[in-house]
């Protein structure tokens, strides 16, 4: 048998034929951890009988359900249970199209906000007078707002 063992899916290990459920196996983990899977463990007979056990990658990351469902799915140890490759891209698809919809909402949801702030703070600015005005205050004329030397006799 020839592969590379940290990839190969437990029924290739147990001597059963690839197939292309056992193309996904371990895709999932590689694709979202960017990590190789079982990078830190020795790839040695120990770890294709843990394999053949159940052993399985895990993450040190929280993932959302809807990506931790189709990872089990991949890593699943019956093969009729894992998704094909056109399955996984179908659903990426999916997930990205129910992406833009929701960015889109979102978008509208943030302009139609800047639009009633607007409308509110004109309305607050054609609601002030100009005798409300802290601009329009009138100053005292020995109010001195610039740096000079001060003399005083004593304090």
């Amino acid at each position: 048998m020839y592969g590379v063992l940290s990839y190969s899916a437990p029924e290739i290990l147990g001597g059963q034929n690839c197939n292309k459920a056992s193309d996904t196996y371990t895709i999932m983990y590689t694709v979202i951890s960017e990590l190789s899977p079982y990078h830190d463990i020795a790839h040695d007979e120990r770890l294709a009988i843990k394999i053949c056990e159940g052993l399985r990658p895990r993450f040190n990351i929280k993932l959302p359900k809807l990506i931790l469902h189709l990872i089990k799915r991949c890593i699943d140890a019956n093969p009729s249970n894992r998704p094909e490759i056109k399955e996984i891209t179908r659903i990426f698809h999916e997930w990205s199209l129910e992406l833009k919809t929701y960015l889109k909402s979102v978008e509208k949801k943030m302009e139609l906000i800047k639009i009633e702030l607007i409308e509110q703070i004109e309305k607050v600015n054609n609601n002030l007078s100009p005798d409300n005005s802290s601009l329009t205050n009138k100053i005292h004329p020995e109010a001195i707002y610039s740096s000079r030397p001060f003399n005083f006799i004593s304090l």
